[in-house]
């Protein structure tokens, strides 16, 4: 009866252990799983906040882009008005100075008209 009794014991002990160790596996599949829906939900997030950041990073570059086209655009046409403006000005002032210097060279050909005796009309052509 002894021997009845120690086999009982055994074998409610290894069907307790069986079911412990089938509880556990159990725990741990469903804690395995959970694990592994976290990662995904994670990649998935980071995949999302990654395509969310290349799209900023596209946006901001182009912005960029085309910010400075019409900053250069506005230059060269600021550039183009003052070439402009310069060379008016320069073209006035080369005809003041023209005028000046026929001024002066009809002055220096009546002078010495005057002081040799000449015809002063002839300064005139």
């Amino acid at each position: 009866m002894k021997t009845k009794a120690m086999a009982l014991a055994l074998l409610l002990s290894l069907m307790g252990c069986t079911e412990s160790s089938e509880e556990t596996k159990s725990e741990v599949k469903k804690e395995m799983e959970k694990a592994g829906e976290t990662t995904s939900e994670a990649y998935e997030e980071a995949k999302e906040s990654a395509a969310d950041s290349w799209d900023e990073t596209k946006d901001a570059t182009s912005d960029a882009y085309e910010d400075g086209k019409k900053m250069a655009s506005d230059a060269y046409e600021d550039g183009k008005e003052m070439a402009s403006d310069a060379y008016d000005a320069t073209a006035e002032k080369a005809g003041e100075f023209k005028d000046a210097a026929a001024k002066k060279a009809h002055e220096a050909c009546v002078k010495m008209k005057e002081q040799m005796g000449g015809d002063v009309s002839e300064c005139d052509d």
